[in-house]
């Protein structure tokens, strides 16, 4: 299976033609998703740009998407099949037990470094194959 597949965890698959992956990377992603509540301070670099925040589980990441999309839309009509969307995506993906690699990064509490005047967000979601370095620590 090639890195561009998925399993149903929504995880690189490794094995033989699959991109190298930052083996450091992947135990801090496996760490948060193994310890409820865990929360690492990483700053990445991106083919966007540097981005720092706080590294996250995926159902963390949803269950902070939930609180502001929630402020976001009210009382609309339908607001909550979009405030449940990442549970539901999440409930349907979880891990398998197969030890494929994360195709995601989640991180809540986000600074974007490389924009004028750092601003700030509450959620970021990006490829792990786009992140070309990172740190432990938001920079001072």
């Amino acid at each position: 299976m090639s890195a561009q597949d998925r399993n149903g965890a929504g995880r690189r698959e490794s094995g033989p033609g699959a991109l190298a992956a930052d083996a450091h990377l992947e135990m801090l992603l496996r760490l948060v998703e193994a310890q409820p509540g865990a929360a690492v301070a990483v700053t990445l670099t991106t083919v966007g740009g540097i981005v720092s925040g706080s590294l996250v589980a995926s159902r963390i990441w949803a269950e902070r998407w939930e609180e502001v999309v929630a402020r976001a839309v009210g009382d609309q009509d339908h607001a909550e099949q979009v405030v449940l969307l990442p549970r539901a995506v999440q409930n349907a993906l979880e891990p398998d037990g197969s030890g494929g690699l994360h195709d995601f990064a989640h991180l809540i509490d986000v600074t974007f470094l490389s924009a004028p005047g750092a601003p700030t967000s509450s959620l970021w979601r990006g490829r792990v194959s786009d992140v070309s370095g990172w740190s432990l620590g938001a920079p001072a």
